[in-house]
């Protein structure tokens, strides 16, 4: 599950302020305990001096008696009872620490001071000898005494020294895992602070740089995954843009496209009105032309007949020169009468581009159309030229279900296709001279289901890549001047596209084939692609 950027940060302000906190009551627990030792320490100093402060008073006590006992002054009774009474406080302190020991010291003390104070009366009483037994008696109980404080301030100063020692011990441990927890919540937060930035960071910068690859109008740009966080946000938004973007942008080409295509429309609707016009203008003269060199041929076998006798008795010169004459006139009008029918036939070309199909759409067999097609097309090369042979190849898809269209201009496509495949296999049979040559036309067909595609494929000259962008451009034509009108193409192209809502395409490479394909949807035409679309879809041939 991925946090917020800012659960993230609470997160990281969280943990740092645990350590800190976590560090702050080891430390104050550890100098409280320091503390306490310390403590403890000072009491037992204390306790050393109090025990070394009984042994002094005791050694005072000792020295007045002994002092009292030879000069039986007062002042030396006041100093002893002033030592006993120092004595007896420090002992009360010591009771707590070290009350067996205490104990003993006391009956000691009590002992002492009984034979001291009996030593002491014995002098007084001038008994010298007893005085000096009690003394005796009484300096033994002191040696003990003695002994007794001296190992009881020996414990304590041990004890003492012990209990610094184990205080600076402790301090200096403490320091150490002081230095150690800093350290590693030092530590501990930078890399939580690392991790934290660098998951931050790292999306951001993908973010940034698919924001500026979009700003270039790279629109294939990678955008992180959109998570929950704000960077997540970010993305999805940065995501809706680019989607957006390449929507305005397809849309955009779209709108460019329809507008070339109306403009190209339009073009073409005024192309087509000029030309109607132009070929109905070019119609009625040229009929007369037509009509008048018939007419005019008829008149010279007419002339030829009734001035034969005349002629007849004209000399050989003269006879050879008249015949000359006539057969010159007569050719002359075969000319006329030929480049006239030629004319004809490119005005009902243009008329033909310039009306458009508008014939009913209905239901056909695609293969017997192509068939019928093919025959009718090969029979009339053959009708114009005895010498016209080439291997038909067909290859017909079975079972194909009859489509909506008009027959008549898909045979119209068909018979310009294969025209112009007859006359590209036709013209490298001549040209060529590989003696392996043999001209083949292959005609197939395919049902891909919503469409049925129809293929045409020479192995003819083939067109140069520089000429197929005008392929479907009226007028244009790679035939030699005579041979071609420049209109089949254009004409096959609306009959395809618009009428039908088809494609048609070209695929060509010079010296080894042509090969066009027409797609004919089953449902009818869907709308009409804009016809500089044609150099798009097809790298166009020139054989129109």
């Amino acid at each position: 599950m991925q946090l917020t950027i800012r659960l993230r940060l609470a997160m990281l302000s969280s943990a740092l302020l645990l350590v800190l906190a976590a560090t702050t009551g080891y430390l104050t627990h550890t100098l409280s305990d320091e503390a306490a030792a310390t403590a403890r320490a000072a009491d037992m100093l204390a306790i050393a001096d109090r025990a070394s402060s009984a042994r002094i008073a005791f050694g005072e006590l000792r020295y007045w008696n002994t002092d009292l006992a030879v000069s039986q002054l007062t002042l030396a009774e006041q100093k002893a009872a002033a030592a006993r009474e120092q004595m007896e406080k420090d002992l009360d302190r010591l009771a707590g620490q070290k009350p067996e020991r205490i104990a003993k010291v006391r009956t000691e003390l009590a002992e002492y001071a009984q034979f001291a104070g009996k030593a002491v009366d014995a002098y007084t009483n001038d008994q010298r000898v007893i005085g000096n037994s009690l003394l005796a008696q009484a300096r033994q109980h002191s040696l003990v005494l003695d002994e007794l404080l001296g190992s009881i301030v020996t414990e304590v100063t041990a004890d003492a020294i012990a209990a610094r020692d184990q205080v600076v011990a402790e301090a200096g441990s403490a320091t150490r895992i002081a230095y150690a927890i800093f350290a590693a919540a030092l530590l501990g937060g930078a890399l939580l602070t690392f991790l934290v930035l660098r998951s931050i960071s790292i999306p951001l910068r993908a973010l940034v740089a698919a924001m500026n690859g979009l700003i270039a109008g790279q629109t294939e740009v990678d955008i992180p995954p959109a998570g929950r966080d704000e960077i997540g946000a970010m993305a999805r938004i940065l995501a809706l843009f680019r989607d957006t973007l390449n929507e305005l942008r397809d849309t955009l080409g779209r709108l460019k496209a329809a507008q070339a295509n109306l403009v190209h429309s339009e073009k073409m609707a005024s192309l087509g009105q000029l030309t109607a016009g132009i070929a109905h203008e070019i119609k009625n003269p040229l009929n007369f032309v037509n009509n008048f060199a018939d007419l005019s041929v008829e008149l010279l076998d007419e002339v030829k007949t009734a001035t034969a006798p005349a002629v007849a008795t004209l000399g050989n010169d003269e006879r050879a020169e008249v015949d000359e004459t006539m057969e010159m006139l007569t050719g002359n009008l075969e000319k006329i009468a030929e480049h006239g029918r030629r004319a004809d036939s490119i005005v009902k070309s243009m008329l033909l581009h310039s009306r458009g199909g508008s014939a009913d759409r209905q239901s056909a067999d695609i293969n017997a159309l192509v068939e019928e097609a093919l025959n009718l097309a090969y029979h009339g090369a053959r009708a114009q030229d005895q010498s016209f042979n080439i291997t038909q190849d067909k290859d017909f898809a079975d079972n194909i279900a009859p489509i909506e269209m008009v027959p008549q201009e898909i045979t119209r496509v068909l018979l310009n296709l294969f025209g112009n495949g007859f006359y590209a296999a036709n013209r490298r049979s001549q040209e060529t001279s590989d003696p392996a040559y043999r001209p083949v036309l292959k005609v197939s067909t395919r049902d891909l289901g919503g469409e049925v595609e129809i293929k045409v494929r020479d192995n003819g000259t083939g067109i140069p890549p520089e000429l197929r962008d005008k392929l479907f451009t009226p007028f244009f034509t790679t035939k030699p001047t005579g041979e071609g009108t420049g209109l089949g193409l254009s004409i096959s192209y609306d009959i395809v596209t618009q009428q039908h809502g088809g494609t048609i395409t070209v695929d060509s490479r010079v010296g080894e084939f042509t090969e066009f394909t027409v797609r004919l949807p089953r449902s009818g035409p869907g709308g009409a692609p804009a016809r500089n679309a044609r150099s798009n879809s097809a790298a166009a041939s020139g054989e129109s």
